[in-house]
């Protein structure tokens, strides 16, 4: 016997998908018209799949991940009882068959070998980001030591450059001094600073 008033259910939903279908083509939210048929979620489901094993419809788009349900109506015919309970034989049969072992250990060992692969594929991966992560961190250290090296100079030029801006201001002042009033008296001016008294010996020999 067919599962109670499964046929009267399947019948309902059906009539409901036809009256929401567009040129016998549903396309919607299932759920919503299971409920306004008075189905819950397993009920539906058990009436979707006989009227597709009875070919009143087709499913052509389940509706997963957010996407609507789109259905073929081929037949509005009502299903019987007799429709429902003939579509029970061949389900009924793959359940009172007798236990297999050969396929039991087959399907254990298929699906062993389907693990190992995934771990396999896992642990390739594992290793793959662990090798990018070192290369990461390798060139991490180069750039920060680059960064250090870098600065460094930074700081050595800019110690340069303050001590030639400090001998530039020695040497203006004695250039200043030694071109200034004093000059005029004939007399040789002590210049300290060793970069002015050059630049002064080469302006007194005229060799500029």
């Amino acid at each position: 016997m067919a599962r109670t008033n499964l046929h009267e259910l399947a019948s309902r939903l059906l009539s409901h998908l036809n009256e929401a279908a567009q040129k016998e083509v549903f396309e919607g939210k299932l759920r919503q018209v299971a409920s306004d048929a008075g189905l819950n979620s397993v009920r539906s489901a058990e009436a979707v799949k006989l009227l597709e094993d009875l070919g009143r419809i087709d499913v052509q788009q389940r509706g997963r991940r957010g996407r609507n349900t789109i259905i073929e109506i081929r037949s509005i015919e009502p299903v019987s009882l007799e429709d429902a309970e003939a579509s029970l034989p061949a389900r009924a049969g793959k359940r009172a068959s007798r236990l297999n072992y050969d396929d039991l250990g087959k399907a254990v060992v298929d699906r062993l070998l389907e693990l190992a692969r995934d771990d396999a594929l896992r642990s390739a991966q594992v290793e793959a980001f662990a090798s990018d992560s070192a290369a990461l961190r390798e060139r991490t250290q180069e750039l920060e030591n680059e960064l250090e090296n870098t600065t460094q100079r930074e700081t050595d030029l800019r110690i340069k450059l303050k001590a030639a801006e400090e001998a530039l201001d020695r040497a203006e002042e004695n250039l200043r001094r030694a071109f200034g009033p004093a000059r005029s008296s004939g007399e040789p001016i002590k210049v300290e600073d060793d970069d002015a008294r050059a630049v002064l010996d080469v302006l007194r020999s005229g060799r500029v």
